[in-house]
This record gives C-alpha cells, structure tokens and sequence, in this order.
C-alpha cells in the first residue's frame, strides 16, 4: 500500500508548526536575555551616574562651606572680634558641613549598592527567564513531535500495507 499523501501533509505542515513554535521560543529567550543585559547595563550607568553627582554635591558643599567661612572671618574681622567664640563658630560651621558630607555619601552609598543589586538582579533574571524559555522550546518540540509520531499510522514508517 501507497503512503497517503495526506498524511504526509499534514505530517509536514505539523512538523512546520512545531519548529516554528520552537523558532520563535528561541527568539524570545535570547530577547529576554538581551533585554536583562541591557537593564543591568543601565543600572551601572545610573550607579556611576549616582557617584558622580555624590561628587559634584559634596564639592558644592565644600565650596559653600568655604565661601561662608571666609565670609564670616571677613565679618568678625570688620567687627573687630577674634576672640574665642569666633573659633567656636567657626569649628561649629565645619562640623556642619562635615556631617553634610558624610550624610551625602552614606546616601550614594546606598543608593549605588541598591543600583548594583538590581543590576545583578535584571542579568540574572534576564538569563533564568531566558534559560526557562529555552527549556520549554526544547521541551514543547519535544512533545510536539511525540504527538506527531504518535498521530501516525505505523504503516506510514514501513511505507507497506
């Protein structure tokens, strides 16, 4: 007996479908890879970009801490004052500042450590989701053509009837 050439179709066709599918699930996981590579890479940019204002405030603070204090000495000096309690007040204005910038860098400081975990987080869960993607393209292909080879007539592979 003759193979059916419907069968053959359609075996064909469903063949088709299922590495289509499969195609189509292997593009999406390296989208999904290339997606997490690309949020990590932005959170590397935000956590530099986070450091360099960190800087640019710290020195703007030191800046106007300096403008003040020389301000402030040109003050006490017109007054004709330089006694103790000018250092004082100056020594108190220092601390300040001081204080300013140690609260400036705890706050890069943390907001560089939250930017590096999300960035590992987005690489990560960009490469799981695209390893899971994978797993089920190979998975879905798989049983696709289980189905397909249990579909068919066994005489369709001894090609006799």
């Amino acid at each position: 007996m003759a193979i059916n050439p419907l069968t053959v179709i359609t075996t064909g066709l469903s063949l088709l479908g299922t590495k289509k599918q499969y195609d189509y699930q292997k593009a999406e996981a390296k989208r999904r890879a290339e997606i997490g590579k690309f949020e990590a890479r932005q959170y590397v940019n935000d956590l530099f970009l986070t450091k360099a204002q960190a800087i640019d405030e710290s020195n703007r603070r030191i800046r106007d801490m300096q403008v003040a204090e020389s301000q402030n000495i040109a003050f006490f000096s017109a007054l004709g004052r330089e006694d103790r309690s000018v250092g004082a007040f100056l020594k108190e204005n220092r601390r300040i500042a001081s204080e300013d910038l140690e609260t400036i860098e705890r706050g890069a400081e943390l907001q560089t450590a939250k930017l590096a975990t999300a960035s590992s987080v987005a690489y990560k869960y960009g490469q799981g989701a695209a390893a899971g993607i994978k797993a089920e393209a190979t998975a879905n292909l798989i049983t696709g053509i289980m189905d397909i080879a249990k579909n068919l007539d066994p005489k369709f592979f001894k090609g006799t009837g």
